[in-house]
């Protein structure tokens, strides 16, 4: 008991800062001692700058943050740690920056923070990159891109003008961005993907929902291993993968294809309004010219899939 309570004791204890200076650049670095009972909450409020967060080591945070840019814009050691400030309330830390930057200063902030860590993070402008912990992690950014992988939990991103990208996250994603491209491999538990104007790309996917809502944008979604809703505005849809669960795709004028592999057994429910139905497989009969909907069994029947468009093509292989 007496040990506990000495090493909840050392949370704030001492900081480190040292700053360094390479052409450039410069540097300042600060790090707090943080317990090893209980996990660490970050947070995270960003103006301006990129955001960097990774697991070093338990037991500390360390926040270092980087200035660059000619030699007339960059601060000095002083002045850039006035640019933003670290509080500690035992294992909950609070990173912030504030205005006043040169446009022509770039500042990145490195953070690296134990494994059983929490994340919740905001940008107005820059990129956000998480990378190696527990998790949960929550960031938006409203002009950047969000890369998130490795995370064990769950995880949300959001951006109004950016890319997201997702690799290896053990819990549900939910990711969202008015313009911007969405990317995401290899996660079981799946993920709900939804762009106004940008292509969606899903490999690897436990059951996921994805939606372009305008534009051209296309989805491919690649070894999709659960439930997939998939809505496409004129953008084209594209899956090909073994149905282990029901399939609903649909697009207003795009293509939807269809790549499943020989043998599988499937229901397969098409329908259009105008477009085309095309079916190239020896399992399946391909609908006559002028069809707009055909219902059929593939190899015994299995998961349902089913297929809407109103003007698109719809092609099964």
């Amino acid at each position: 008991m007496m040990r506990l309570k000495l090493i909840r004791s050392m949370v704030v204890i001492g900081v480190v800062a040292g700053c360094l200076q390479q052409g450039s650049a410069q540097q300042i670095r600060r790090t707090f001692a943080v317990s090893l009972v209980e996990p660490v909450t970050l947070h995270v409020e960003l103006e301006q700058g990129d955001l960097q967060i990774g697991y070093a080591r338990d037991g500390e945070v360390r926040v270092t943050a980087v200035a660059t840019g000619n030699s007339d814009t960059i601060p000095q050691a002083a002045s850039l740690a006035d640019q933003y400030r670290v509080e500690t309330t035992n294992n909950h830390v609070e990173v912030r920056n504030g205005s006043g930057l040169s446009p022509k200063l770039r500042l990145i902030y490195h953070i690296d923070v134990p494994y059983r860590t929490e994340i919740t993070a905001s940008l107005e402008y820059g990129n956000a990159k998480i990378s190696g912990m527990m998790g949960p992690v929550n960031v938006q950014v409203d002009v950047g891109d969000i890369q998130v992988s490795h995370i064990a939990l769950g995880t949300k991103g959001r951006t109004r003008m950016g890319n997201l990208s997702f690799d290896v996250v053990g819990g549900r994603i939910e990711a969202q961005t008015e313009q911007g491209n969405i990317t995401c491999e290899r996660a079981s538990e799946g993920i709900s993907a939804e762009t106004q104007y940008g292509d969606i790309s899903l490999a690897v996917v436990g059951p996921s929902a994805a939606t372009v809502k305008t534009g051209g944008g296309r989805i491919d979604a690649m070894g999709v291993r659960g439930r997939l809703i998939a809505s496409a505005s004129s953008g084209e849809i594209f899956v090909k993968a073994v149905p282990h669960d029901d399939w609903q795709l649909s697009s207003i004028t795009g293509t939807v294809r269809l790549q499943l592999p020989h043998g599988s057994g499937f229901d397969l429910d098409l329908r259009t309004s105008s477009g085309e139905m095309l079916i190239t497989r020896s399992d399946l009969k391909n609908p006559n010219a002028g069809a707009r909907h055909t219902n059929q069994k593939a190899n015994g029947g299995g998961k349902r899939i089913e297929v809407r468009t109103e003007s698109g093509r719809i092609v099964v292989s």
